[in-house]
């Protein structure tokens, strides 16, 4: 989906190279080049990921969501108009946020929040939303367990977190496309399944639903209710 030979950070692709920004978002939103490219690339069936994405369509009223990073608003297909759901979409490149806001306006959607942010230093409050929500992200990102840290910090107690991630060590054509998107600085941090999953489980998850197609992981976590107080007497 882009092949153009890139310099600067991989943030700095994403936050300015709008060709870059376009060509992948038009990628990801076309169900039929997405399911053939996906298959050749990461050896997946790629509508796991949009039956893993589902779960957001059935959310009740007054959730609090937090998408990150948005890109061009590929969760939106789960959205319907009036849902009433506490909605942010973040992302570190306006440039995304921009086709976000597009893709928003085009689905009927009004009510949602735009915010640019670093996932791994995110602008929000501790215990700030029910769900994050981080599909086909955190791989580009200089320190993805960082961001996950920081997904941890802005769930509540019983938050849930849904998101997938490419990961190395699956097949050798997916590795060879890793790496070659690593040196274009598409694609930053990409590491084994079970060091994400490592990285889950010291951020503090629980309750881990875990999945695999090809090179992508798919993944759910709990932050854990907060330990009631020990009535006096008790320690």
């Amino acid at each position: 989906m882009a092949s153009a030979e890139n310099t600067g950070t991989v943030a700095d692709q994403w936050r300015s190279n709008k060709r870059l920004a376009a060509m992948w978002d038009k990628g990801v939103k076309n169900k039929g080049v997405s399911l053939v490219y996906s298959a050749i690339v990461f050896g997946t069936d790629n509508r796991k990921m949009y039956q893993h994405m589902a779960a957001l369509s059935r959310l009740p009223e007054g959730t609090s969501v937090l998408d990150v990073p948005s890109g061009g608003g590929i969760l939106f297909h789960t959205l319907r108009p009036g849902s009433k759901l506490k909605y942010t979409a973040a992302d570190i490149s306006q440039l995304m946020l921009d086709r976000a806001r597009d893709e928003a306006a085009k689905r009927g959607l009004h009510d949602l929040e735009f915010r640019e942010a670093d996932a791994e230093a995110m602008p929000f409050d501790d215990h700030s939303f029910d769900v994050v929500a981080s599909y086909s992200g955190l791989h580009c990102m200089p320190h993805p367990e960082v961001a996950v840290r920081e997904m941890f910090r802005v769930l509540r107690p019983g938050g849930r977190l849904l998101g997938s991630s490419a990961i190395r060590g699956a097949n050798p054509v997916s590795d060879r496309f890793i790496n070659l998107w690593v040196k274009r600085r598409i694609l930053d941090v990409t590491v084994p399944g079970p060091t994400f999953v490592g990285w889950l489980r010291d951020a503090g998850f629980t309750d881990l639903k875990i999945s695999r197609s090809g090179a992508i992981l798919y993944f759910e976590g709990t932050r854990p209710e907060l330990a009631e107080k020990p009535e006096r007497g008790e320690e």
